[in-house]
Order: C-alpha cells, then structure tokens, then sequence
C-alpha cells in the first residue's frame, strides 16, 4: 500500500486562461500630457461654461469651510449643550450649539497671577 507522500499532485479541476490587463495603471500617473496639469486658459467660470456640451467635464471647487472645533472646544460646547438640556436653560444650550457649529470660540479662563 502507497502512502500519501508517495502519490503524485493532482491537476486542477479547471483550466484556466492567465489574466490580462489592457488599461494603463491609474496610480502615480506623472508622464507629460496625461491630463494632471491644466493650462490657465482652459480653467473658466462655471457660467461661462455651457453644461451640456458632452466634450466638456465641469469641476467645481466647493467654497472654503469652517474648521471644526478643536477637542477642547468639543468638549465645552457638549457640556454646555448638556448643562442647559439638564437645568432647562435654553441660553446655555445654544450657546453650546453655537461653539460645536464654530460659530463661538471657548472663553480662555486665565490662571494663576495676571500681573506680567
């Protein structure tokens, strides 16, 4: 009786053709004239631009954003949000919304001698 060290591998149920791949790698694309660098004069306004034209692909920028909170603003605005909820203050909740929106910043508390 053979053990099974001695048999030999068995084929594959299926052959199958090796994989192919036609198109370009996406990835760090950087060989001159591959669409990454736009000249000026082809940058317009988005009114300028008319939308159903199939040759033309419009980019809009969406405008600047406020920067979010900061952790310790987080955390007071939450606070406020939740002391106002819990002692019906309706002021001080909004003035914790308003600090989580980044429209109020923190009061700075100073410490210790205020003598410079």
């Amino acid at each position: 009786m053979s053990s099974p060290k001695d048999d030999p591998p068995r084929p594959p149920s299926k052959v199958v053709e090796p994989t192919k791949v036609n198109t370009a790698p996406q990835q760090a694309s950087t060989s001159p004239g591959d669409g990454s660098h736009i000249p000026a004069d082809k940058i317009h306004n988005p009114s300028e631009v008319d939308r159903n034209d199939p040759n033309i692909n419009v980019v809009e920028i969406p405008g600047e954003k406020k920067q979010a909170p900061s952790f310790k603003e987080q955390v007071f605005g939450y606070a406020k949000v939740i002391r106002g909820t819990a002692l019906g203050k309706s002021d001080v909740k909004e003035h914790g919304e308003q600090v989580l929106r980044g429209e109020e910043t923190v009061p700075v508390k100073r410490r210790g001698s205020t003598s410079d």
